[in-house]
């Protein structure tokens, strides 16, 4: 019997899937399908697809937010300033996601103030800064592609009042659009179970040295000066002198603008100590352009030495010995001379003035003396004034004059001036009262005020017109 041997033909399936060149993005769809390709015996071919079965990506939603930047930090006492921390935010997850942002003042713990206003900004550049016009607007929400980051700037605005010690303490915290709450991580990417919380503390000093003084009693400025033993370039000291803290504020390089500035730090801060010391002035440009103080104050005092500035190439001040003045190479390593912009204390002064009726004009007071409304007195009626000066500021009050001016409708009473009980005249001289007709002014020299103290009273009358 005949058999006919089997035909082979070729069938070749091929599996069609979505390739992934990158991390599927969530709620995409991925279709599968069996494509067969075969012929006959004659060689002709065929295709035969299958059904398609689809495979859904899950959306993912998960973020960790970094306090990158300013985590703990030691700043003056400076009420109504601004600190900031940076933070970084990033979408982990498969789809874009908007997050909406808060900060927030923590309470409890060593927690002992809250900033006055606080303020989110997305570092555009990402240099940790606020920068042109990053600083312009608030944001509290910032979208993420699948994959992104983001750089937040937290501003803290500090309240009027801190003493020392007082800590600060700000959180931020990201939700996505599905309630979930950006993961908290340190820097090193590890668990931070802060809470990516900044911590501030205010401290009035951040130095171990003690700058000296300019006493505004020797006519000085207040400011504190001081050398800084190290090798620093001129940048390098610049950023050391502003990042430094006494009395609560910050220094800067020493700007020496007076030949009596010269004389204090030449003998109260350097005196004896040889070699150079860094000042804080630099050429404004090129290697002919002029210096410039670092605060800005006009450059018109000078101690050079003899024969400088001589090197066009040189773009800096040195002080020397007995306060002289070269130029420098910026890139030379130097200790300097550090200065801190003290404010001199005030004297401020509270005057208080009282009134009592006096019916009879005879010096004795018909009421109670007070600061209310003397009610329905009559034309020849008399009113006893009196007043005193207290300091409530922080240095003398020197020569604190009280002076009185007699309203319309009223005239002086010739010979009523009293001072600490005392009678006065009425004339220029000695004493501590005085009247002059021609401006119908009383005034009493309470003299000089020292911190919280309060003059004697100051004593005249006014007769009703």
């Amino acid at each position: 019997m005949f058999k006919m041997k089997p035909i082979a033909s070729s069938i070749a399936l091929s599996l069609m899937t979505g390739i992934a060149v990158a991390a599927a993005p969530g709620g995409a769809i991925l279709q599968n399908k069996v494509i067969a390709t075969y012929s006959d015996i004659g060689g002709k071919t065929y295709t035969a697809e299958s059904n398609i079965v689809e495979i859904s990506i899950r959306e993912v939603r998960t973020a960790t937010l970094t306090l990158t930047d300013g985590a703990e930090q030691t700043v003056a006492m400076i009420p109504s300033s601004k600190v900031y921390s940076v933070h970084t935010l990033t979408n982990n997850g498969n789809v874009s996601e908007t997050y909406t942002l808060a900060a927030a003042n923590v309470t409890g713990g060593d927690d002992t103030l809250d900033a006055a206003a606080l303020k989110i900004y997305l570092d555009a550049n990402g240099n940790g800064v606020l920068d042109g016009t990053e600083g312009a607007t608030a944001i509290t929400s910032t979208t993420l592609a699948a994959g992104a980051s983001a750089k937040l700037i937290v501003e803290s605005v500090l309240p009027a009042a801190i003493a020392v010690d007082d800590v600060l303490k700000v959180s931020l915290d990201a939700t996505d659009s599905k309630g979930n709450t950006a993961s908290s991580t340190s820097a090193d990417g590890s668990p931070d179970l802060t809470d990516n919380t900044a911590t501030i503390t205010f401290k009035n000093s951040n130095v171990s040295y003690t700058p000296v003084i300019w006493e505004q009693a020797a006519g000085g400025n207040c400011h504190a000066y001081a050398k800084v033993a190290g090798t620093l370039t001129y940048l390098q000291a610049k950023a050391a002198a502003e990042a430094a803290m006494f009395n609560g504020k910050m220094g800067h390089l020493a700007t020496v603008t007076s030949a009596e500035e010269k004389t204090f730090v030449a003998n109260s801060v350097i005196a004896g100590v040889t070699g150079d010391w860094w000042l804080g002035a630099k050429r404004t440009g090129g290697p002919t352009s002029p210096f410039a103080w670092v605060t800005g104050e006009t450059f018109s005092y000078t101690s050079w030495m003899s024969g400088q500035p001589d090197n066009v190439g040189e773009d800096a001040i040195a002080w020397r010995s007995a306060g002289q003045w070269h130029d420098a190479s910026s890139t030379a390593k130097l200790p300097y001379l550090i200065e801190f912009p003290i404010d001199c204390p005030l004297p401020v002064v509270a005057v208080e003035l009282e009134g009592a009726k006096d019916e009879k004009c005879d010096g004795t007071a018909d009421t109670a003396f007070g600061t209310a409304k003397l009610e329905d007195m009559y034309s020849g009626e008399c009113a006893i004034l009196r007043s005193r000066a207290t300091n409530n500021g922080k240095s003398l009050a020197k020569n604190v004059l009280l002076n009185y001016t007699v309203p319309t409708y009223a005239s002086y009473l010739t010979g009523s001036i009293k001072f600490d009980g005392t009678a006065q005249t009425d004339a220029v001289d000695e004493d501590a009262g005085k009247y002059d007709a021609s401006t119908k002014r009383v005034s009493v020299l309470a003299g000089d005020l020292a911190v919280d103290a309060t003059s004697p009273n100051a004593q005249f009358s006014v007769k009703i017109d």
